[in-house]
């Protein structure tokens, strides 16, 4: 009986110590950086929301009856919504990218918006929050690559799927705009 439960001890002792722990803490790591990466894109997105907010009332004071100012305002109240929802997030990506599109053919329909420094700084937090979101899709999309690929592993699949623990999906989003894409 007491030999029984020193084997147990022992092997109890080896499961935690080479297999459960160094596991665990892989994937505590990994969430931790996922869910950083993650908080970045939201807070850019709403910066980027906020600019594109002042990119609309500006298009509304020169042009409020042109059809992009009137469509302008969906893809702007729906960018933020559910942020919970990586896939949710990712899909309203192109809505906003043409709403962009949009707003760079308005400024050379109205040359006065170019000159308008408000209009260049809500164009430059746009892009520059673009450029922040694709940095952090990166580095978010190589947490979840790295993190995905435990469950592939032996013995990660074992404990991942003992602990009910589910891959994380990848923010797949639309490329940066090109010069071809305003032409």
């Amino acid at each position: 009986m007491f030999f029984d439960l020193l084997i147990l001890g022992v092997a109890g002792y080896f499961f935690y110590t080479k297999l459960w722990n160094p596991v665990h803490s892989k994937i505590v790591g990994f969430r931790a950086e996922i869910s950083a990466a993650w908080s970045g894109i939201c807070n850019q997105i709403r910066v980027r929301q906020a600019a594109g907010a002042r990119i609309l009332d500006l298009a509304k004071a020169v042009a409020p009856q042109d059809p992009f100012v009137q469509d302008f305002a969906k893809p702007l109240a729906e960018q933020t919504h559910n942020l919970d929802d990586v896939q949710l997030a990712a899909s309203r990506e192109e809505p906003f990218v043409n709403m962009l599109k949009g707003s760079l053919l308005l400024q050379e329909a109205f040359p006065a918006l170019a000159t308008d420094a408000r209009w260049a700084a809500a164009q430059q937090a746009v892009s520059q929050s673009n450029e922040k979101i694709n940095i952090l899709r990166n580095q978010y999309n190589g947490a979840v690559a790295a993190y995905n690929k435990l469950f592939e592993t032996f013995p990660a699949n074992v404990i991942c799927s003992a602990c009910r623990v589910q891959p994380a999906p990848l923010f797949e989003a639309l490329p940066a705009l090109t010069e071809e894409d305003v032409a």
